[in-house]
Order: structure tokens, then C-alpha cells, then sequence
């Protein structure tokens, strides 16, 4: 479990680092250059496992690989340059409560009573965060706030096919060569949505991106699946629910962030919807 846990604390520091790196180049430029250092370190793998991946696998990986790596962190990061890294990281915190809705309405996978209750506590606490401002420090932007809210349900709309693209490939193959495909797929994007090509060089800056692109694109990665051989899956669903309260802690000490007594009470209230929603079927099962 420590292993997941801290993983959890890298994925949800990685906001916090990139309004660091912000200092040094526009965002899409830094999602371009987290993935190209860890495809660096992917490329030797993914060079050894592209002959074993079957032909009609290829077309779903590169989707796949565009939506993951290059489409979802271009949302988060764009829209984390217009709102604060504690409103953005609780909000990256609703993925699984998306999950469960986008399930339910496209996957035909029904929502339970207590999915739609935590919803609604969930939404309110999105509108009091996005509603509530900020007093210092910080900033909780509508449009930032939307991006984000759109990288979670982009995410949650791919999740069912990688799951099932990684079980035919298996987790090495499908994380090398995905990484690899992302940092490539990216360029295009990177050539028309970067603000500016000019890098600010700074030690601070340039540490970040060394720091997203080795410890957030691969160590976390590599903590998460070792946990995972040791960790039950509800575990592993219930401590996800810690990232976003780790990565506001964070926010506090490091940036300094100070939001509105409202926007705090929407954010407590984000993360209690969603620790209830992971909680309240256990509880259920242990009554039965």
C-alpha cells in the first residue's frame, strides 16, 4: 500500500510543480516536453515490445495514446494556467464519480442509489468551488475549471477500451508504447497550440520538468503497478480518493494558495462526495 500511496502524492503533487514550470514555458510546450522525457526513458521497451503487439491492435493503441497522453494532459494543463492547482487537483479528484455516470449512460453499467446522492453533493460543491473565488494566491476559473472537468471525462470515456486493449497486450507493452506513440502524436498539437516556443530557462523550472516527466510520467507508474500485486482492487479504488486531498495540502504549503471560504467548503465537499461514494458500498456489503 505505501508504494500506491506514494504515487498518489507524486500524481498529486504534479499541479504544484507545473505552476512552477509555467515560469519557464507555455503549458503545451510542457506537455510536450514531459512526454518526450519519459518516452526517452520508455524507448528502449517499447522498441522491444512493438513486434509482439498484433497488427489490429495498432490503430486502437495510437487512439488511445492521443486521448491519454496528448489530448487529456493538454486539457488539464491549459486549463490549470486559468484556475488554481488546489481547485484543479480536487477537481481531477471527481474521476471516479465521472466514471461511474459516464458508465451508466454510455456503457450501460446502472448507477446505484448512493452514485446519484454523492453526484448531486459533488455537483454543488463544483459550483460553490468554481463560485467562491479565491482571496489570495490562488484562483477558481470557470473556464480552466471546465477544461479540467472535460480531461475527466475524456478519461473516463477511454478507460474501458485501454482496460481492455491492456489485457490483450499486457501493462509493459501497452506503457511504452503508448508513452512513446503520446510523445510523437503530440508534436502537432504542441506547433499550434503553444503560446510561444521561447524557454525562460530557469533551475527551478527546468528541475519540474525533469520532475513530471521522470517521477509523475514514470516512477508513479511504476509504484502503482507494484502495488498493485499486493493491494486488493477496492483498496487501490479507495486510496484514489486521497490524490486530490494530498495535492490541496500540497497547493497550501508550497504555492501558498489561499481560496475563498467558499471555495474551500466546495472543495471539502468534492472530496467528502467522493471518499463516500468509494465507502458507502463497503458498508452496504458488510450490513448484507
Amino acid at each position: 500500500m505505501l508504494y500506491q500511496i506514494i504515487a498518489l502524492i507524486i500524481w498529486g503533487s504534479s499541479f504544484i510543480v507545473a505552476k512552477s514550470a509555467f515560469t519557464m514555458l507555455s503549458p503545451a510546450m510542457l506537455v510536450q516536453a514531459r512526454l518526450l522525457i519519459a518516452a526517452l526513458i520508455m524507448l528502449p521497451l517499447a522498441l522491444r515490445y512493438k513486434s509482439r503487439i498484433p497488427k489490429h491492435a495498432y490503430k486502437p493503441l495510437i487512439i488511445l495514446s492521443l486521448c491519454h497522453y496528448v489530448i487529456i494532459l493538454l486539457l488539464q494543463f491549459i486549463g490549470l494556467q486559468y484556475t488554481s492547482a488546489a481547485s484543479a487537483v480536487t477537481l481531477i479528484g471527481l474521476e471516479p464519480l465521472i466514471m461511474v455516470f459516464v458508465g451508466h449512460f454510455l456503457f450501460h453499467d446502472p448507477a446505484r442509489w448512493f452514485h446519484w446522492l454523492t453526484g448531486v453533493f459533488a455537483f454543488i460543491g463544483v459550483a460553490m468551488l468554481v463560485m467562491g473565488g479565491a482571496e489570495s494566491g490562488g484562483s477558481a476559473s470557470l473556464f480552466g475549471s471546465i477544461l479540467i472537468l472535460l480531461s475527466s471525462f475524456l478519461f473516463s470515456l477511454i478507460w474501458r477500451p485501454t482496460r481492455k486493449l491492456i489485457d490483450e497486450i499486457g501493462v509493459p507493452a501497452y506503457t511504452a508504447c503508448s508513452m512513446v506513440l503520446g510523445a510523437i502524436l503530440c508534436l502537432p498539437f504542441t506547433l499550434i497550440l503553444a503560446d510561444s516556443f521561447t524557454i525562460h530557462w530557469t533551475w527551478h523550472g527546468s528541475l519540474s520538468i525533469l520532475y513530471m516527466g521522470i517521477a509523475c510520467s514514470w516512477l508513479a507508474y511504476l509504484l502503482w503497478n507494484k502495488g498493485m500485486s499486493s493491494v486488493s482492487a477496492n483498496l487501490s479504488g479507495l486510496l484514489t480518493t486521497l490524490e486530490p486531498l494530498f495535492g490541496v495540502l500540497l497547493a497550501v504549503i508550497f504555492l501558498g494558495e489561499r481560496l475563498s471560504l467558499l471555495s474551500w467548503s466546495g472543495a471539502a465537499l468534492i472530496i467528502f462526495a467522493t471518499i463516500a461514494a468509494a465507502l458507502i458500498p463497503r458498508f452496504l456489503d458488510k450490513a448484507a
